[in-house]
C-alpha cells in the first residue's frame, strides 16, 4: 500500500409521540397561555332569527362563551383584530352569518354541522394568528421567517471529535448546545439508544448537519416542528414516517471554486497504489481542509465499503477535485460538494446508482 501526496503548488483550474430530552436537563419552557378569542357575528340580509338562534346554540354547546350576534351595520367586515400582546392576547373575530346558513370567517366558511372544522380554525387562530396576515409556508409547515430562525439556531458548531463515539452520547452532547428540545417516538428512541457508533468525523460542522448525518445510518431523520404557542421542537422519527427532513448539508449558493478553493489547488506528483479508498480520501481531506462524509445508507444497500475497496492512481500532477473524482469512481461512488448550516464546505460521498 502506498499513498504519496507531495507539496501543493498553487495553480488554476408513528407510535405515540413523547417528549424526549436525550437525558439532558433542558431548561423548562415557560407556561404558555393560549390567546382568548371573542366572536362577534353579524347577520347578513336574509338571515332569520331561527338561523341566528341555531348558531348561538351550537357555539354555546362547543363551550364558546365570548360570542355576540347582532344585525349588520354599515362598515362591518369579516376580519380579525388583535388586542394586547405577549402573554395577554385577545383575538376579536368579526364573522358573518349568511342566508345560506353558513358562518363566514376570515379565510374560511363553515356549515352548522362542521363543528370540528370550526374548532380547528379557532385553535389555529390561537396558535398562529390572523390567517390573512400570515407568511406563506415554505417547508416543515413554517414561514420563511420561522425557517430562517431554525436554520440559524442549528449553525452551532460541533466542538469535539465524533468518529467511533456512541451515537447516543454524541447526540446528547450536541443537543446540550441547542435552544430546542427533542420530540421522539418509541421506535426512534430505541434506535438512538443502541450502541451504534458515529461513522464520520463531524467536528467543526454545524449541529444541524451533524445530527442529520448521525441519524441517517440509524434510519432516522430530524424534522423541525412548530408547536402550540410558537415553540419549535426537533422531532426525531423513522425516515419512512416523514416526507421532508433536515438534510445532511445544503447545495452551495456559490460556485464550487468559490465555496472550496482548495479543491482546485494543484497537488504535486500524486501516486496512490492499491490503497483503501477511505485512507486515501482521509489524506486528501487533510490537504483540502474539508471534512468528507459518507452516505452510509446507500453504500450498505449496494454493498460498498470504502475501507475494503482499494484504489490506484497513476503518478501525476492534477488538482484535488479531479483526484477525488477518479478515486471514488473506482468504487462506483460519486462526490458532491455541500455546505453545512453555517456555510462550512464538506464533501458528500454517495453511490453512483441511487435506489
Amino acid at each position: 500500500m502506498k499513498v504519496v501526496l507531495h507539496g501543493d503548488a498553487t495553480g488554476s483550474g408513528r407510535g405515540a409521540i413523547v417528549l424526549w430530552t436525550l437525558a439532558l436537563a433542558f431548561a423548562v419552557s415557560p407556561s404558555w397561555a393560549a390567546p382568548r378569542v371573542e366572536l362577534e357575528l353579524v347577520t347578513e340580509e336574509g338571515v332569520s332569527a331561527v338561523i341566528a338562534h341555531q348558531w348561538g346554540a351550537a357555539l354555546n354547546e362547543m363551550g364558546l362563551r365570548n360570542v355576540r350576534i347582532r344585525s349588520s351595520r354599515s362598515g362591518d367586515r369579516v376580519e380579525v383584530q388583535q388586542r394586547g400582546s405577549g402573554d395577554s392576547v385577545t383575538y376579536v373575530v368579526t364573522g358573518a352569518l349568511t342566508a345560506r346558513n353558513t358562518l363566514r370567517l376570515p379565510g374560511a366558511e363553515f356549515r352548522l354541522g362542521d363543528r370540528a372544522g370550526l374548532r380547528d380554525w379557532l385553535e389555529d387562530l390561537k396558535h398562529r394568528g390572523d390567517p390573512r396576515r400570515r407568511e406563506p409556508e415554505v417547508a416543515f409547515g413554517m414561514t420563511p421567517t420561522q425557517l430562517v430562525a431554525v436554520h440559524d439556531s442549528l449553525k452551532v458548531p460541533v466542538t469535539f471529535s465524533t468518529r467511533d463515539q456512541r451515537s447516543f452520547d454524541v447526540l446528547k452532547r450536541i443537543s446540550g448546545t441547542l435552544e430546542f428540545s427533542f420530540l421522539a417516538d418509541g421506535p426512534a428512541r430505541r434506535a438512538m439508544m443502541g450502541d451504534d457508533p458515529v461513522l464520520d468525523e463531524l467536528q467543526g460542522l454545524s449541529a444541524g448537519t451533524a445530527i442529520a448525518s448521525i441519524l441517517r445510518p440509524l434510519g432516522l431523520v430530524m424534522v423541525p416542528q412548530m408547536q402550540a404557542g410558537g415553540q419549535v421542537r426537533l422531532r426525531i422519527t423513522d425516515v419512512r414516517q416523514s416526507t421532508e427532513s433536515w438534510p445532511v448539508g445544503w447545495p452551495s449558493e456559490s460556485s464550487p471554486r468559490d465555496t472550496l478553493p482548495s479543491l482546485f489547488t494543484f497537488a504535486g506528483n500524486v501516486a496512490i497504489e492499491d490503497t483503501p479508498l477511505d485512507v486515501a480520501l482521509q489524506a486528501i481531506s487533510q490537504r483540502i481542509k474539508a471534512p468528507i462524509l459518507y452516505d452510509h445508507n446507500s453504500m450498505v444497500r449496494q454493498r460498498i465499503d470504502p475501507a475494503l475497496v482499494n484504489v490506484t492512481l497513476d503518478e501525476g500532477r492534477t488538482y484535488y477535485q479531479r483526484i477525488i473524482a477518479r478515486l471514488v469512481n473506482q468504487a462506483s461512488l460519486t462526490s458532491e460538494l455541500r455546505v453545512d448550516d453555517a456555510g462550512t464546505p464538506f464533501l458528500w460521498i454517495s453511490t453512483l446508482r441511487r435506489n
